[in-house]
């Protein structure tokens, strides 16, 4: 089954004749065996092309792979470990001219990319310093355009490289969480390929995966786990010979999703990986697997229908789904046996059923879990237990009304979205003959019937695909949905309420947005929530609700949820702020009144050191002059640190010099230190005397 995935996704993706004209040609010491061996007979990659790029021929490990799942991409490459330390010298792996040399804020930092005869494109990224030949040219065009962040596209054969030549110096630039050396290959068509196909000797693996955590879901409204409609979560056992388990019963019925948590790590590296395949199988046959061997780089956000995105931005967790979600165009999964439910897995026979899944590593190490889930016959009547805290879905909706009589009796309700699916958990009914729902949907309504009682309190759930109510009603209370209209992806849409409009372009969704919208108080705003993800971005236009002075210079739109506060800027046009966004959620307006800090640790002729922060907006652009003329500032933003970078590292600066560095932030605020550079003077110790002790007579 791996093998077939890898095939497929090679025959699609690699479009290079010479990547593929090395059919013949056997594996070679270290490379991946087994059923990762098998891929490479078909010559899509030739093992030993390249050379291991960092401290090659010595024993190495990793602390990231192609795959490994991170916030809204797949991990691009491979993550090669540098001793915990930077300044390691960094080798082209194989002959070739340097195509792109860029220098990024956040993500690769200093990265260098170097195409290949074959086609074939290597990708060098945390890069600490260049070689002298391209280090040169890099300065001297950010000297030319003034400007720390640059993307360079050199003519072909500008700059020849070498299998085995130095390129530059590892690092830590960028969005880089460490010391390390990012590596990717990519083909002509810019997708990515794992690089331990190709066989590095310093590497090796005996270290299996494993299993953190599984979750099953409810995947209609009429399944169940347990007796109820939920998302359970399990932990795995492992045995004696390796294998897992589960020590829980499960019942179950209806169509249900199997998510996983797993990592894989590699000999002599603590760090957690992802895992390189998934196989499940359902009473011994195969319905889903995924395999991780190339992607497209253009297609990486949709990791964030791959994973469970939802619990993902609850728990930090990052579950494989072990189905196709609706709206997922990625290429990695079969269906041998399950097209019609896209990996789901069919209980509907009322019959005990056996699930087995089983992960590998790019190595051939594997994992397995078996476990059988019984037949679901009756309703569960014990307490809830949801895997996850239940929150205020997609919309936070209002209290429960109640009727003029305002009796203690009045039901309240939890409400909670899960994609299609509206659940109300309703308390204060008689349970045994509980109420109908009335669901309101504009001036229609429909009543429906409890879907289960659970101990003290009655669950409805709601299929958002046949009504979308903008309120419900249980007894003698009224819960307001903040539902709004239902939004199709792959076509552009708009939706205008109040001061309020939204735009929809063909790519902003994966799946069927039932669009919930409120205004908060305060005057800021609700679209869903930021558990649902944008494929592109939304376009926002927004008219403030309270009527007071805006400063629309430095007053921008923030997304607020999740704990955080992330800028989104704006431009105010007659008293409507507009904005984009690719996160759903609560959005805010503030007002950025206070500059940058700027403050200038060191100028000396040997150079200029700064510190730089914004506790708003963020910083936007930032420079220094040395007597009017510019120069180059290195930044990290991790340290929040600025250093010079002379154009003529040899030439120092002149004392005596006025030295000003200024930095503005995103609602235009500017700060700025300035001083005079100086020769520091020399540090004058004075020598210790001993203290003479008298004589004891």
């Amino acid at each position: 089954m791996r093998t077939y995935l890898f095939i497929a996704g090679l025959i699609g993706l690699l479009s290079t004749t010479a990547a593929l004209g090395q059919a013949g040609r056997p594996s070679e010491p270290g490379a991946a065996t087994g059923r990762g061996a098998g891929n490479l007979a078909l010559g899509a990659v030739a093992p030993g092309y390249f050379m291991f790029p960092i401290m090659p021929g010595g024993e190495n490990s990793l602390s990231g792979g192609l795959g490994d799942l991170r916030g809204n991409h797949f991990h691009a490459g491979l993550d090669i470990r540098t001793q915990g330390r930077e300044g390691l010298n960094v080798y082209a792996a194989a002959d070739g001219y340097v195509s792109r040399i860029a220098v990024f804020t956040g993500g690769y930092g200093n990265v260098i990319f170097i195409k290949h005869p074959n086609g074939l494109t290597t990708v060098y990224g945390h890069l600490k310093t260049l070689n002298d030949t391209l280090g040169t040219y890099l300065r001297q065009q950010q000297y030319e355009k003034r400007t720390f962040e640059i993307d360079l596209r050199p003519q072909p054969n500008q700059f020849p490289v070498r299998k085995g030549d130095i390129i530059a110096l590892s690092g830590n630039t960028g969005g880089s969480g460490g010391p390390h050396l990012h590596f990717e290959v990519r083909d002509a068509g810019d997708n990515l390929i794992n690089p331990l196909l190709y066989g590095f000797n310093e590497l090796q693996d005996n270290v299996p995966p494993y299993f953190e955590r599984i979750a099953l879901k409810t995947m209609t409204p009429t399944s169940r786990i347990n007796g109820e409609y939920q998302r359970l979560t399990l932990v795995p056992v492992r045995q004696a010979d390796g294998s897992y388990v589960l020590n829980k019963p499960i019942t179950a019925s209806g169509l249900l999703g199997l998510e996983v948590l797993a990592y894989d790590k590699t000999s002599g590296s603590p760090y957690r990986n992802g895992i390189n395949c998934l196989e499940l199988k359902l009473d011994g046959r195969e319905v889903f697997a995924y395999n991780m061997n190339t992607f497209p780089h253009e297609q990486t956000r949709f990791i964030n229908v791959h994973m469970n995105y939802e619990v993902e931005q609850l728990t930090g967790q990052r579950y494989h789904r072990g189905y196709i979600a609706d709206g997922n165009a990625l290429s990695l999964y079969k269906l041998a046996n399950n097209a019609q439910y896209r990996g789901r897995l069919p209980l509907l026979d009322g019959q005990p059923h056996e699930v087995t899944v089983t992960i590998y590593d790019v190595f051939d190490q594997s994992a397995q879990l078996r476990f059988t889930v019984l037949p679901d016959t009756t309703q569960a009547n014990g307490p809830a237990r949801d895997s996850f805290r239940a929150r205020p879905a997609t919309f936070t909706p209002d209290e429960l009304d109640a009727d003029e009589s305002g009796t203690a009796s009045t039901p309240t309700a939890t409400i909670t979205n899960d994609e299609n699916i509206l659940k109300l958990t309703v308390r204060n009914v008689s349970i045994t003959n509980p109420p109908q729902a009335r669901l309101f949907a504009g001036r229609n309504s429909t009543e429906t019937p409890v879907s289960y009682v659970r101990g003290n309190v009655a669950v409805y759930v709601i299929d958002l695909r046949k009504i979308l109510p903008d309120s419900v009603q249980i007894g003698n209370g009224i819960v307001r949905t903040n539902l709004k209209k239902r939004i199709l992806p792959g076509r552009k849409d708009v939706f205008s309420e109040g001061g309020t409009r939204l735009e929809f372009s063909p790519a902003t969704l994966f799946d069927t947005l039932h669009l919930a919208m409120r205004q908060l108080p305060g005057g800021g705003l609700e679209i869903n929530q930021h558990t649902i993800p944008l494929n592109d971005y939304l376009a926002v236009q927004h008219t403030p609700t309270y009527p007071i002075a805006i400063d629309t210079m430095r007053t921008k739109a923030y997304m607020t949820s999740g704990g955080r506060r992330k800028f989104l800027g704006g431009t105010w046009r007659n008293g409507r702020i507009e904005f984009k966004t690719r996160d759903l959620g609560q959005f805010q307006l503030f007002t950025d009144t206070q500059p940058p800090t700027v403050q200038i640790l060191s100028a000396t002729p040997k150079g200029i050191t700064a510190k730089i922060r914004d506790d708003l907006s963020g910083i936007n652009q930032f420079r220094a002059l040395v007597n009017g003329e510019w120069v180059l500032m290195q930044y990290d933003y991790k340290r929040a640190l600025l250093w010079s970078d002379k154009l003529n590292p040899d030439e120092p600066f002149a004392e005596g010099s006025e030295v000003l560095v200024q930095v503005k932030d995103n609602a235009g605020n500017i700060g700025s230190d300035s001083i005079t550079i100086e020769t520091p003077r020399p540090v004058v110790r004075k020598k210790a005397t001993t203290k003479r002790r008298g004589r004891k007579r």
